[in-house]
């Protein structure tokens, strides 16, 4: 009898739409995802164990099986924030203009890939949740970005490359602040095809004013990611 009850159950399970349990690094990125999500829609007021259960499905004793506290949650979405922001950093390139460029792009794809990161990078949600710690761990992650294109506009500026109309300063604040409009401003995933391309124009087009004219025409016609023949002309004239 034991034996037959134990093969129904084991039929059951197999049956389509028997529910399984996931593995615990599964769970864990699942509830991490959702609570994201939660406090980049809802704010931090409204980020409670209850609505992280129901929004996952689960019980909230199944979240607390898989992080200790709420704040260890917290901790983890600001870890996760981190691993998106920095996949691939930094880029490996000999030109540092060209390094640049990887890192504009991989920037605003992350975030127009990740929605729930324009409001958790652009708000305070993070201040008001966890240990305290959350918000000056992200307002890190911004100053390792302003120092990374400080650092390689300078670089470009000493090896002679950066001969166009911006300097490092204002290089700097040109990238940073096509980077705010292109990924925050369109953080929708329906967005991404267009936002790609229009980020490899805008990428073109920031090239071309810190290069500045072509001395030997070594960037004319260089290929960028999302531009069209007539982009290219453009930004080579």
């Amino acid at each position: 009898m034991k034996m037959k009850r134990s093969l129904t159950a084991s039929a059951r399970a197999r049956e389509p739409g028997a529910r399984q349990r996931k593995s615990t690094g599964l769970r864990q990125s699942e509830i991490v995802e959702a609570a994201m999500l939660i406090i980049a829609e809802l704010g931090a007021r409204r980020f409670t164990a209850q609505l992280l259960a129901d929004r996952i499905g689960i019980t909230q004793g199944a979240i607390f099986r898989h992080f200790e506290t709420m704040d260890a949650i917290v901790d983890a979405v600001v870890g996760r924030i981190e691993e998106l922001l920095f996949a691939g950093f930094p880029p490996e390139a000999a030109d540092p203009l060209d390094r640049l460029g990887a890192f504009f792009r991989s920037r605003v794809l992350a975030i127009v890939e990740n929605p729930a990161l324009s409001p958790l990078l652009l708000a305070d949600h993070l201040a008001h949740v966890g240990s305290g710690s959350s918000a000056e761990r992200v307002a890190a992650f911004k100053r390792r970005s302003w120092e990374f294109v400080r650092a390689t506009l300078t670089e470009a500026r000493d090896r002679g490359t950066l001969r166009g109309l911006a300097g490092v300063e204002e290089g700097t604040i040109l990238v940073l602040g096509a980077i705010l409009a292109l990924g925050h401003g369109s953080a929708r995933r329906a967005d991404q095809p267009k936002t790609e391309r229009l980020a490899g124009r805008v990428w073109a087009t920031l090239e071309a004013t810190l290069r500045g004219p072509p001395v030997d025409g070594r960037h004319r016609g260089r290929a960028r990611a999302g531009e069209s023949g007539s982009d290219r002309d453009e930004t080579s004239r």
